[in-house]
């Protein structure tokens, strides 16, 4: 399934130009659901709005009861999903998504943040909360949130850094959301003047939980150029992963602290080759990845359900023990799997230290999965959503994009 998400703050949507604009945002992008924030439409007015955007075959849902005037207007298109309510609030409307396609289902949140840190603080609330209960849910939010993460996001105005600017970034980080790869606009937000009098700031952000990035691995928010609004417009697509393809071999660390390790190193050099300098060393390299692959499969393969089962068997190890104190079989079998959970967690968090790149961690801090959410995020983010050929299209098939890709380099225009 294919998804793709909308949200913009774009004010005065009862202007029939700012109605038409956002028709055309709609069909040119190809979108299922949108956010609308700040459209600034009362309650007398919905229906008039919603009929002169002149989308077909779409519902709308608002929070206008959160406020006197519409604060986010949602919409979607009802041949492609279901939208159920989850929450709304004046800052936030939370919704979960239903494909007709395949009945996947995923949760969505668009925010609009009020202008003071104190009145923001009820969005940073909430996202801590909404993280226990999406645990197994996929869940993207997108939206304004009124607030930078880094003096890097501003550009012009007041250059200090307050201490509330420190709220935004800790509380994404305590509720464990992921910053979706990105194209296109960095400052989301112009002041309109110019000069030494122009503002620019990324206040329009989109983040996923791990469960979203485990489901679309090729999620990419794409942030437009601004057309009648002072913002840019967020474009989320969910694409699923491309087919499995046979992974690369990866050396692994790890391996070299297991038994056998050394013995095989030393086999494998001392074993005879022949040809020049270069054949003799992809054969001994070649003798040598065999028995890798099998140190692979005996130790590794599937790390973290061997964790899961270990840390079972050592549980029910410990509730015999707990019943036969006195048993010296049933002691042993609890130490033997004490050892095994600890030596295949220890693994676990050395393997995904290894493949998320991050070192700045010491490892032994169990802190295992939080190496597997940069994995993810870096999977995520080294991906190749499009190439642009030389008419300007942008090309997103992925047999589309290798053609290119091999017709480009054939053409000896390496560095141009």
């Amino acid at each position: 399934m294919v998804m793709t998400i909308g949200s913009w703050n774009i004010r005065g949507l009862n202007s029939p130009h700012k109605q038409n604009l956002i028709q055309q945002w709609v069909s040119k992008n190809s979108l299922d659901i949108i956010g609308i924030l700040v459209p600034h439409i009362l309650p007398s007015n919905m229906d008039a709005v919603v009929a002169g955007m002149g989308i077909s075959n779409w519902n709308f849902l608002s929070n206008i009861q959160h406020h006197h005037l519409c604060r986010i207007l949602v919409g979607w298109n009802s041949k492609k999903v279901t939208v159920t309510v989850v929450h709304t609030a004046t800052q936030w409307i939370s919704c979960d998504v239903k494909s007709l396609e395949d009945g996947s289902i995923f949760r969505v949140t668009f925010v609009y943040g009020l202008n003071t840190p104190a009145e923001r603080a009820t969005i940073w609330r909430y996202l801590i909360t909404e993280k226990t209960h999406n645990t197994f849910v996929p869940w993207g939010i997108m939206g304004d949130f009124n607030a930078i993460m880094s003096s890097r996001d501003r550009q012009g105005g007041d250059s200090n850094w307050y201490n509330h600017m420190e709220d935004y970034p800790n509380y994404v980080s305590q509720a464990e959301l992921i910053h979706l790869p990105t194209t296109g606009m960095h400052f989301t937000w112009h002041n309109g003047r110019k000069g030494d009098d122009t503002i620019l700031k990324k206040l329009d952000w989109a983040w996923g939980n791990q469960q979203l990035l485990t489901q679309w691995p090729l999620a990419i928010a794409s942030f437009q150029t601004r057309l009648s609004s002072d913002h840019s417009p967020i474009v989320l697509s969910l694409s699923p992963a491309p087919p499995c393809r046979k992974p690369r071999f990866k050396f692994l660390n790890l391996w070299t602290e297991k038994e056998g390790y050394e013995a095989a190193v030393t086999a494998a050099w001392n074993g005879e080759a022949y040809g020049n300098p270069i054949s003799k060393l992809t054969t001994k390299l070649r003798s040598l990845k065999g028995f890798l692959n099998q140190l692979h499969r005996s130790h590794t393969h599937h790390i973290s359900a061997r964790v899961s089962r270990a840390k079972y068997d050592w549980e029910e190890a410990q509730l015999v023990l707990d019943k036969h104190p006195n048993d010296r079989e049933a002691s042993a079998r609890e130490r033997e799997a004490c050892y095994r959970y600890n030596t295949l967690s220890a693994d676990e968090e050395a393997f995904f230290r290894q493949r998320s790149r991050v070192q700045w961690l010491r490892l032994g801090d169990k802190n295992t999965t939080f190496f597997h959410r940069s994995l993810l995020h870096r999977r995520a983010r080294n991906q190749i959503h499009s190439l642009r050929n030389e008419s300007g299209e942008e090309i997103r098939d992925p047999v589309e994009m290798g053609e290119l890709a091999v017709d480009y380099f054939r053409a000896g225009k390496i560095g141009q």
